[in-house]
């Protein structure tokens, strides 16, 4: 089962701190690494290096992904040293002692292209190698390794034998069986023979994969085996001199799998095996939106941490740069509000409802308003415009009571508001839809139409008039 991010239980972790072992992610940790200095994102927290474990932790069970390992040996890397594989097959036949060369460089090719197949896919890379990554003159070395691996094995089994008797040989022999394909994965990924022939190392590595090793085994026997019953098949139908070609393409491709099979169990245990990752990246973000988003992140980090103060500079710094915001500004409002802090609400507050009003968010001051009604009472607002802008937002919302506050006797507060028709039109809507108060309606309206005979709410004023005219003419 995937690890979830420590903040975000419904989204997958892509980053692991091992300082204050949490995972985060995407969200928490914004944009791609290309974003952070040096390409390096760090916890916010404790501010260690960050490890990204994205691709592993969305790994399926190596048990899940059988179709997964032969699709993977028909793309084109794979198929491409298969098929220079059978070519050199072909040719062998007539190249007299050059033959002998040509074999030992085809397995030294093949070697290398299955190692970089693990490497690749127990980082997390699932698209297959290309030839020419394998071409990196490090396929001579490989071979030897291998030929060493080879030589110290059949020079174990040579001292049991003299020392211990056949017995003790057949059991050694188990045992190389069992252990070979950790022998391959730990020289892929140490490129190391000294590691790969180090029992105690492989038993280790054994021991970190768990029981789905000894699945990896029987796969991986399995599937090595294919090509030998697939050529009596084809014997009696095929000339002969396509026989060894297509030995040569099915031995290349059938290991290509198990090489797939043993790189992606070496993904499913990733951390374990302390396996670079290739990081799992999300999209390159331009530096403002990546500001405003490291922000926000970094602010709910600490919020959640109960960090109150490092939360409340965090988002400050950027809102410095980017004071028009909603995201941020709602985010430093309500961080006000879990902190409790009545004084930078009473000061601060009117300003922030106010340039959500301006920033044409009123229903986002209105369920601010709300909140701040609920947790400190209701703030003061010295602006009769953003008062009655509040107030139609609360309406809409049908929250009448405080709509019906912040309005009411606003001529008699500021007898000079240039919009006391639309404010008290809007009471008269308040009073009808909220208190079914359709006497104090008609009131109103009456007080606006002889107050502003000029103004642009007449028709609407007439419409509600008339409204109320017919529920009043209908019986009870």
């Amino acid at each position: 089962m995937a690890d979830a991010c420590h903040y975000h239980s419904s989204a997958d972790a892509v980053w692991h701190c091992m300082g204050c072992s949490k995972e985060y992610c995407g969200d928490c940790i914004p944009g791609s690494v290309d974003n952070y200095y040096q390409s390096t994102p760090k916890c916010v927290l404790c501010n260690n290096r960050l490890e990204n474990v994205g691709a592993s932790n969305k790994a399926k069970p190596f048990w899940q992904m059988a179709p997964f390992y032969f699709r993977y040996a028909i793309t084109s890397g794979p198929l491409t040293v298969s098929a220079i594989c059978a070519v050199a097959a072909l040719a062998i036949s007539g190249l007299g002692w050059l033959s002998v060369l040509v074999l030992v460089a085809m397995l030294a090719v093949v070697i290398r292209y299955n190692l970089l197949v693990i490497e690749k896919l127990a980082s997390g890379d699932l698209q297959a190698p290309t030839f020419g990554d394998a071409q990196d003159g490090r396929s001579a070395a490989v071979f030897a390794r291998v030929i060493g691996m080879i030589l110290v094995a059949g020079g174990g089994g040579a001292l049991v034998m003299n020392t211990f008797g056949a017995g003790a040989t057949q059991a050694y022999s188990i045992a190389l069986s069992l252990l070979g394909p950790a022998a391959m994965i730990v020289l892929a990924l140490q490129h190391s023979l000294r590691a790969a022939v180090n029992p105690l190392k492989l038993l280790h590595f054994t021991l970190i994969i768990g029981w789905p090793y000894w699945l990896l085994w029987l796969s991986t026997s399995a599937v090595s085996a294919a090509p030998g019953f697939l050529l009596p098949i084809v014997a009696g139908t095929l000339p002969v001199w396509m026989l060894l070609p297509l030995l040569a393409f099915a031995t290349s491709y059938f290991s290509i799998v198990t090489s797939a099979m043993m790189g992606y169990i070496c993904l499913t245990r990733q951390k374990k095996l302390g396996v670079t990752s290739q990081v799992d990246d999300q999209d390159y973000l331009e530096e403002r939106e990546f500001d405003r988003r490291k922000g926000l992140a970094d602010a709910n980090i600490f919020l959640r941490e109960g960090r109150y103060e490092e939360a409340r500079k965090t988002l400050v710094t950027v809102l410095r740069q980017q004071p028009n915001d909603i995201a941020l500004n709602e985010r430093y409002y309500r961080l006000l509000l879990a902190t409790d802090d009545k004084k930078a609400l009473r000061e601060l507050g009117p300003h922030l409802l106010e340039r959500f009003v301006t920033l044409n968010q009123p229903h986002k001051a209105a369920e601010l308003y709300m909140a701040t009604l609920q947790s400190q009472g209701a703030p003061a607002i010295d602006k009769s415009l953003l008062r009655h802008q509040i107030a139609e937002a609360l309406y809409r919302q049908r929250h009448f009571k405080p709509a019906l506050a912040l309005v009411n006797n606003l001529h008699k507060e500021d007898p000079h508001y240039t919009r006391l028709d639309s404010a008290y039109l809007l009471l008269a809507k308040i009073y009808m839809d909220g208190f079914n108060r359709t006497d104090n309606s008609r009131k109103l309206l009456a007080f606006v139409r002889g107050k502003f005979p000029k103004s642009a709410v007449l028709g609407e004023v007439k419409q509600l008039e008339a409204i109320l005219a017919a529920e009043s003419a209908q019986p009870a």
